[in-house]
């Protein structure tokens, strides 16, 4: 819908976009409804329908405004003189404006899962502005590679402290962020082979192996419907029995999300073991991670919905998937063998800056097909190598 003609009207239209910011906040996107906007604006439900045709229009509206709001705090930086000042003024930006607009930035979170128009109409242009400004070091399009990677690192670091911690981002993120940007992963290097293993194609269950059957179904129909949109029946047809079948094997719908959410994890964690198998030093083995992730979201498409859906039908699955990887890799990344090969040496950061570049990366290079002009050895080696500029 057009914007309202008079300020009363665009009064009331930016009361409903912050009441329904608060109410998916606390509710969640897929439980709210548009009564439940509506109470929290003080306004009649029919009002609504002035402004916004659907919820979903509401949370198209509440998402530009975020990245609007992002977009601004980022481009009126005063330029800096080196390009590790200038990650670190975009970092410090991105998280006053972030904790701001918190109840935004979670309601993001949540709608982007299962609307991928929605996903790269927000983090594109953020990312644009911030290649536009880091290409004053490195032009080309290394600086899309950088500022795709920082704002990974600045994603997960705002929702690990803010959203999982409800916590503030602590004073060290950015410089950490911003060091990690800059001069790279590590000073070592850039170590590149080919992974031991080769990259397999989804393993091809057994004949008579039902439950992976089942796993795969489900796996697939929660992808493409969304868990909400996934019913028993069609995971059972999929799999090529009768709907009763799915009982055998999972009590609920809720535990089958589960059950395959703990299934990427393993599949990713396997993938990542072979692909590191025989590595050099640690640092080798986070280069060799990357490549193991990429080819993880090739075989496993629906992975990134599957798992932001799943957080939110169950925090608990969040801690399952994300917090299991983080603290390994931070318990990995703090022993003595890794000492001195990274640039940051808090390795609960270097963990979750690790993990928000591989995230932010792979939807961009996999899933979008974004960053055309470099391969993925160049792209992860403008990672880990920093700015050059």
């Amino acid at each position: 819908m057009g914007a309202p003609a008079t300020p009363k009207g665009l009064r009331t239209r930016e009361r409903l976009i912050a009441a329904s910011g608060a109410v998916f906040a606390r509710k969640g996107c897929a439980a709210s409804g548009v009564a439940d906007i509506c109470a929290a604006a003080g306004l009649a439900v029919g009002g609504f329908y002035r402004y916004f045709a659907s919820k979903e229009e509401i949370v198209e509206a509440l998402a530009r405004e975020l990245r609007g709001e992002l977009i601004c705090a980022v481009s009126g930086l005063a330029r800096q003189n080196d390009a590790e000042k200038e990650a670190a003024a975009i970092a410090g930006a991105f998280f006053v404006t972030a904790a701001k607009r918190l109840d935004s930035f979670k309601a993001m979170r949540e709608a982007e899962a299962g609307n991928e128009t929605l996903a790269r109409d927000f983090y594109g242009p953020l990312a644009e502005v911030m290649a536009g400004r880091l290409g004053r070091f490195e032009p080309g399009p290394q600086a899309s590679a950088h500022a795709w990677a920082l704002l990974g690192t600045l994603y997960f670091y705002a929702v690990k402290f803010m959203v999982w911690d409800k916590a503030g981002v602590p004073a060290r993120a950015a410089g950490a962020a911003a060091r990690l940007c800059a001069k790279g992963i590590s000073d070592h290097s850039f170590p590149w082979r080919e992974p031991a293993l080769a990259a397999p194609l989804k393993a091809r269950p057994v004949p008579g192996d039902t439950a992976t059957l089942m796993l795969g179904a489900a796996e697939e129909v929660f992808g493409r419907c969304g868990y909400n949109g996934a019913r028993v029946s069609e995971i059972a047809r999929k799999a090529g029995f009768a709907a009763g079948t799915f009982y055998l094997f999972f009590a609920s719908k809720e535990e089958a999300l589960g059950k395959v959410v703990l299934r990427l994890r393993d599949c990713l964690v396997q993938k990542a073991a072979a692909y590191c198998a025989g590595a050099g030093s640690r640092v080798e083995t986070e280069a060799s991670s990357f490549r193991a992730l990429f080819d993880f979201i090739r075989e496993h498409p629906y992975g990134y919905r599957i798992m932001r859906e799943a957080e939110f039908t169950d925090p608990a699955l969040a801690d399952a998937y994300y917090g299991y990887i983080l603290r390994n890799y931070a318990a990995q990344l703090k022993k003595p063998a890794a000492a001195g090969e990274f640039n940051i040496r808090d390795h609960e950061l270097l963990a979750l800056a690790l993990m928000g570049m591989g995230h932010m990366l792979g939807l961009k290079r996999v899933l979008w097909g974004g960053l055309p002009g470099m391969s993925e050895k160049e792209i992860i080696k403008a990672v880990f190598e920093g700015i050059k500029g």
